[in-house]
Parts: structure tokens; C-alpha cells; sequence
């Protein structure tokens, strides 16, 4: 009887649970990816780090560095002819009336990235969803247009054209159309000035590398830089909230140890 009640027992007992762990998978410690992304305001280069908690969650670190432009921006011609780089060279160069400054941000946040989906041991696609957040550095860079100072008589000599960036309340004749020549090089314009923020993502990566140890991968995503006050990129209408929705593309490896 005694036996009777021990075999009963064990037969009982519950099975230990079984593991979700695929047999041929590995667990990877920490991997980089370095890529590019390309939002509805902004273009970026940008590096991401992960150490594994678990086999399906990383602790994500991300730095980023962006330039935005403004949906109000809009490039015109020169009305005194074309010609001319980004970064310099003769000619009068194409401008954006009513602009005010360059808006550049330096990012750097912490987040968790979660694998959802693992792909074939010979191919398919492994899929990741992935939250950050952190605090970004707006840089602004005045934006320097070149100019003819009155009276404007229709024709005027190189030592004529002067180089000016807006200023508040100074009437530095920034917006009289007329007078505009053209935009100044990149390399006007270096008096910068910072204004911090904060940023907040979430997207979904799509890693298709062959090889286990490599990471080739589309994102794609929705994000939004917050800062106390409004931002000045334009001389009119600016806001202090950037929504944006993104793709990119991201070059990495990953690691055992």
C-alpha cells in the first residue's frame, strides 16, 4: 500500500516546465550597429549599444546626432542668378527666406530592445521592438544671408555684398527680399548657442543578416524632441515640439561574451 501511494504520488507531481529556448539558439551578451535614419524632419547618424538582461531583452544605449529642418522651410533661387556649393564657391547660392537659424541636436538616451521573433537557422528575418528615451542638445547655428545694402540701383560690385544674420528688434534689412543676394557659406555664421530638450522613441528592427554574428537591419519608428520653449529656426511660427516618424539602416555585430 505504502508503494502504492509513493508511485501515486510521483506520478502526480508536476513535469518541470519546459523552456522556450530554441536548442540551436545563442545567447548573445552585447552587440553595436552603427546606421543612418531619415525621418519626416530630420536626417541623423547615429550608434546603438545592447547588454543582454535575458535571452530576449537588452538594456539599449543610443547617440545620435541629427540636423532638422523646418516643414516651412522652402528653397528659392536667387533672383540675381544661380551658382555656387553649400560649403563655398563663386556664384550666388540658393536661400531660405524667413529662416533664422540651423537647428542641429546631439542625443544620447537609454531604452530596452525586446526580441520577438527569431529567424531560421539558414535564413528569414529576426524581428526586435525597441523603446528609448533620454535628453537631447539642440545646437543652433545663426544662418547668414548675403546681401546688397540700399540704395539698390540695380547694379553693384562684389564689395558691395555684405553678410548678415537676423537679429531681434535690429532692422538689418534680413527680410527685404529684394535685397537678398543669395544664402552666405556654411561656413558663416559660427556664433552657436544650445537649448536642451528631451527625446522619446519607439520603432520596430528587421534583421536579415545571413550570418548570426552580423547585423544588418531595417527600423522603422515614430519619435519626438520636446524642449522647454520654442525653438528659433524661423523668424515666425516656431514650435518646441517635434514629432517625426522614421527609417533607417543599421550596420553592427553582435557578441557571445
Amino acid at each position: 500500500m505504502l508503494f502504492f501511494c509513493l508511485g501515486s504520488f510521483a506520478a502526480a507531481k508536476p513535469s518541470k516546465p519546459q523552456s522556450s529556448l530554441n536548442p540551436d539558439s545563442v545567447i548573445y551578451r552585447k552587440s553595436w550597429e552603427t546606421g543612418i535614419r531619415l525621418s519626416s524632419n530630420s536626417f541623423s547618424l547615429g550608434t546603438e549599444f545592447t547588454r543582454a538582461k535575458r535571452f530576449k531583452r537588452s538594456l539599449l544605449f543610443q547617440v545620435r546626432f541629427s540636423y532638422f529642418w523646418d516643414t516651412k522651410q522652402v528653397r528659392q533661387q536667387s533672383q540675381y542668378g544661380g551658382g555656387g556649393g553649400i560649403f563655398g564657391g563663386d556664384g550666388f547660392k540658393p536661400f531660405v527666406y524667413g529662416k533664422q537659424n540651423s537647428l542641429f541636436t546631439l542625443y544620447g538616451g537609454v531604452g530596452q530592445k525586446f526580441l520577438l521573433a527569431e529567424k531560421g537557422k539558414r535564413h528569414g528575418v529576426q524581428l526586435f521592438f525597441k523603446y528609448a528615451g533620454g535628453f537631447s542638445l539642440a545646437i543652433l547655428k545663426p544662418y547668414s544671408l548675403k546681401i546688397v545694402p540700399p540704395p539698390i540701383t540695380g547694379e553693384f560690385s562684389e564689395d558691395d555684398i555684405i553678410d548678415i544674420t537676423y537679429q531681434e528688434g535690429v532692422d538689418n534689412s534680413f527680410l527685404d527680399y529684394n535685397r537678398i543676394i543669395g544664402a552666405s557659406g556654411f561656413g558663416k555664421g559660427w556664433k552657436l548657442r544650445a537649448l536642451p530638450g528631451l527625446h522619446i522613441e519607439v520603432g520596430m528592427e528587421f534583421d536579415w543578416a545571413k550570418n548570426e554574428g552580423l547585423i544588418k537591419a531595417l527600423e522603422i519608428g515614430i519619435a519626438c524632441d520636446l524642449y522647454y520653449k520654442k525653438v528659433p529656426v524661423m523668424v515666425e511660427k516656431n514650435k518646441f515640439i517635434y514629432p517625426s516618424v522614421h527609417v533607417g539602416f543599421m550596420l553592427g555585430k553582435r557578441k557571445e561574451r
